[in-house]
């Protein structure tokens, strides 16, 4: 062979390594999937900053508080109106425990919630036994983007499927929102325990 061809191979094979590297990083790092890996990466890996730019905890937590106020007012329960007044009234507070127990999860498996909102929020929603397990699905329509996230309960063996809801934040990056299904997984966590 001679070197005017060898040249030429390793020009292909460098524009075909440019174009790969082009596309990985203008096209894939900027979907909703990659964003969907990078917070269960950040999960395995307890990388709270990477978290944090990929779930923005003040929106999650506050929808959730709502969904939970909402579920609870609406079963019947005596005791689960006065939960639902507490953290209706006590809102901002629950939404900075759980941010807090989130931050503080991810430098320790044992997390005890304290104060009313972070005891009722936490008894409800069972988040101390919670842990990501999967990405089953990602969904891209209309700008916005829908994630089946698998979750493994360990106090009630349990699997459950939060469908995520990710938006692009104002840099351009897919961040989770929302949890979508929140009062069918109340629901369903309150069926489970009720059978055991």
């Amino acid at each position: 062979m001679n070197s005017s061809f060898m040249k030429k191979i390793i020009l292909i094979l460098a524009v075909l390594l440019a174009a790969g590297a082009g596309w990985y990083f203008l096209y894939w790092s900027k979907t909703p999937a990659y964003a969907a890996g990078e917070i269960q990466q950040a999960v395995k890996q307890k990388d709270l900053q990477l978290f944090k730019e990929r779930v923005d905890m003040d929106r999650v937590y506050s929808y959730a508080v709502d969904d939970t106020v909402s579920y609870l007012a609406a079963d019947g329960v005596p005791d689960h109106d006065l939960a639902a007044a507490i953290l209706k009234m006590l809102k901002q507070q629950a939404v900075d425990e759980l941010v807090r127990q989130t931050e503080l999860r991810f430098q320790k498996e044992d997390v005890k919630p304290s104060g009313k909102p972070g005891q009722i929020l936490s008894a409800y929603l069972g988040s101390a036994a919670l842990s990501m397990t999967d990405i089953l699905d990602v969904k891209e329509e209309n700008g916005k983007a829908t994630v089946s996230v698998k979750l493994h309960d360990k106090k009630l063996d349990h699997d459950f499927t939060w469908q995520v809801l990710m938006e692009k934040d104002v840099n351009g990056s897919w961040t989770a929102v929302r949890i979508l299904n929140l009062k069918e997984y109340l629901k369903e966590r309150q069926d489970a325990l009720l059978s055991q």
